[in-house]
């Protein structure tokens, strides 16, 4: 499961607030300074401290979560910089960078901190 997947089965979940919410918060990931780890202890923090009323949808929203967080985040080690940046939905981000610059914000936000040869 990639980002965008995520997204989309959270939003079929719950059109609760507090789904609502995470989904914002998502969404707004990819545009931010954070990391995949400052990514995953906001939604767990989040959902530790949001409650969606139904529960068959609070499961389906965290059964989502896990799925993702299993995959693209705690699996993320063992991935290549094109498998993480696939993972987090930034490829298109990657191949529009105008500098190496801006290429290095992006592996330090997918936690890879391997630098290209000189």
């Amino acid at each position: 499961m990639v980002l965008s997947e995520l997204i989309r089965t959270l939003r079929e979940a719950s059109s609760d607030p507090a789904a609502r919410g995470l989904i914002g918060l998502l969404e707004d990931w990819s545009s931010d300074a954070s990391t995949t780890e400052d990514l995953r202890l906001s939604v767990e923090r989040y959902l530790g401290n949001s409650w969606i009323s139904s529960a068959e949808e609070h499961q389906a929203v965290y059964a989502a979560w896990s799925v993702f967080r299993d995959e693209c985040i705690r699996g993320r080690g063992g991935m290549t910089m094109n498998e993480r940046l696939y993972c987090f939905d930034l490829l298109d981000a990657w191949d529009d960078a105008p500098d190496e610059q801006a290429r290095a914000v992006l592996r330090q936000k997918v936690d890879f901190t391997a630098s290209a040869s000189p």
